[in-house]
């Protein structure tokens, strides 16, 4: 991290500033200049054919599973591990919503700024970092304005269709899905017709993670 954005938190966290403006210079450092984005779909430098994908599965958060992309006509191979471990992913540098997340939250934490995951259970992970008193809406992979402090994005850009959106810390699970959409009244009403409690089943799958 460059030293003029950790001087910058350090004056937040004295009050000689607002915690925003490092933000703002974080999440532009982050996206432009250290990660690099893992296309769901690769394409062969050679014969500019789609590669096909192989995945394994991993047996441990180390390496979550392997992703082998491989070209149908020639030998090119690109092999993408899905790591859980912070450490990893900040070596390798590459890696799509979860590995951008991951390690965004864990460099607000070694900033000193509290932070959690956040979880849409469809397609796309984001961070929350503690804010002036408050959770505000962090998303790394997006480019700045609406990386900070849009919530409503996905649903209003990606039609997203919310049953749940809970954020994750170290010590608690939280349904943040009212945060996130327009349509809160019509998705609580459609839970009270669903039979199983889903919150219970999500949260016994991440208690054994």
């Amino acid at each position: 991290m460059p030293v003029k954005i950790k001087t910058e938190f350090d004056k937040a966290a004295g009050g000689n500033s607002d915690l925003m403006t490092p933000m703002v210079l974080l999440l532009n450092w982050f996206k432009q200049d250290f990660m690099k984005w893992m296309d769901k779909t690769p394409v062969c430098p050679s014969c500019n054919l789609s590669l096909n994908l192989r995945y394994v599965k991993g047996n441990s958060w180390i390496v979550r599973g392997v992703e082998y992309h491989e070209c149908p006509k020639c030998s090119f191979t690109v092999v993408f591990p899905r790591y859980g471990e912070i450490e990893n992913i900040a070596f390798n540098r590459v890696g799509r919503c979860s590995e951008w997340t991951f390690l965004f939250g864990a460099i607000l934490s070694s900033l000193s700024v509290q932070s959690r995951i956040v979880h849409d259970f469809l397609d796309h992970c984001w961070n929350e970092a503690f804010i002036e008193g408050k959770w505000i809406h962090v998303d790394s992979t997006l480019e700045y304005p609406i990386s900070i402090n849009h919530p409503n994005y996905y649903e209003k850009n990606w039609n997203k269709k919310y049953q749940y959106v809970l954020a994750f810390s170290n010590t608690e699970i939280t349904d943040v899905t009212k945060n996130y959409s327009f349509n809160w009244k019509t998705i609580s009403e459609q839970r009270k017709k669903r039979k199983n409690s889903d919150m219970s089943r999500i949260i016994n799958c991440y208690e054994k993670i």
